[in-house]
């Protein structure tokens, strides 16, 4: 499907998708020069280049498995989209497999006819570093 025929929500599931994938291609089209980008950790990005550097840096840390999307709310004008979201996510790190809830939102402008990310965040509702401590035996 074309990028400019594309809707706000189908174009954040691209995204999920390119993300899984590790596509950075896909990923810089789907976004604005100007995203900017929270990350469960708290870390941010403002652009793209910055953005995809925060990317491969998670890339490198752990891998991810998303669950499917179930949306919580949605507010979608001709010109933005504001789209926020709970999944379950698995992560697999060191060969520890993590299951948590993520919680996050999204803002998209429609810019020459297409919906790009303009904002992305994600959040866990625990703690970042409780999620890959090592049990003690």
């Amino acid at each position: 499907m074309e990028l400019s025929e594309m809707s706000a929500r189908e174009v954040l599931k691209a995204f999920f998708e390119s993300y899984r994938n590790q596509d950075f291609e896909s990923l810089r089209l789907l976004c604005t020069d100007n995203i900017t980008y929270i990350n469960p950790e708290g870390l941010s990005s403002n652009g793209i280049d910055e953005f995809l550097q925060l990317l491969k840096k998670e890339f490198e840390s752990f891998g991810v498995l998303f669950e499917p999307i179930s949306w919580e709310s949605s507010v979608e004008r001709p010109s933005y989209c504001y789209l926020s979201w709970k999944r379950g996510v698995k992560f697999a790190r060191k060969a520890a497999l993590r299951r948590v809830e993520t919680f996050g939102s999204a803002f998209l402008l429609k810019v020459e006819k297409k919906w790009q990310l303009v904002h992305f965040q994600q959040a866990f509702s625990g703690s970042y570093a409780r999620l890959f401590r090592t049990r003690k035996k």
